[in-house]
């Protein structure tokens, strides 16, 4: 049986990436989890991949053993060719239009903050913020976001875009969403700090006054 995997992160597109995922993070060891990831990522049904012999699963396992190393790909892109258009990130949110902050909102929202979710989320999540650059005839222009093209921008991305490119622009936008979530937090905590406190002087001054009286 002929079975043809990729060598990196390169050659594995988010869709494929999705089906990974879970069985990337089981506690199995990756010698266990192989049969499932040589199915996913060669399209096999996992009855065939079963009557692989031991040996040729060392050498499969040996092979895949990049993908015990997503947290190396921490390298973001600001512009990059997916199927041969190419595409930018902004990675300053404020920069975003309404419409884009709305959706990326809405579809973060979907993920209830569960890291599983996210992953099954990242083509909605990532097609509000990788965004196609317009070709010149001096060279490119940086492209506005269009709502109306999400469906494609969604499509692209889950089947066309490596997780080499995706995943640190995944995890950048996490963890600026997580930091600025709690920086609200903080704020709305000291702000109510504050309001207690000042009640607490009100009541004294208040406690004050009838004493007087």
């Amino acid at each position: 049986m002929r079975i043809t995997l990729p060598n990196s992160w390169d050659g594995i597109t988010v869709g494929q990436f999705q089906d990974l995922y879970p069985v990337l993070v089981s506690e199995s060891k990756l010698v266990e989890r192989v049969p499932a990831l040589i199915s996913v990522l060669s399209g096999l049904p996992l009855q065939d991949v079963m009557k692989i012999k031991i040996e040729e699963y060392r050498k499969i396992s040996k092979a895949l053993s990049f993908l015990d190393t997503l947290d190396t790909l921490t390298d973001v892109r600001d512009s990059f060719k997916v199927d041969g258009d190419r595409y930018s990130v902004d990675t300053n949110i404020s920069n975003m239009c309404g419409a884009q902050y709305m959706d990326f909102m809405h579809f973060l929202g979907e993920c209830k903050g569960d890291n599983n979710l996210v992953m099954q989320n990242l083509h909605n999540l990532l097609s509000c913020v990788v965004i196609k650059d317009e070709r010149k005839r001096w060279g490119y222009k940086r492209g506005e976001y269009d709502g109306s093209k999400i469906e494609t921008t969604r499509k692209l991305i889950k089947d066309k875009m490596p997780i080499s490119l995706a995943f640190p622009i995944a995890v950048f936008f996490w963890n600026l969403w997580q930091e600025s979530t709690k920086n609200i937090q903080d704020f709305g905590n000291n702000q109510l700090t504050k309001a207690e406190d000042l009640i607490k002087e009100v009541g004294k001054d208040l406690e004050g006054f009838g004493a007087g009286t």
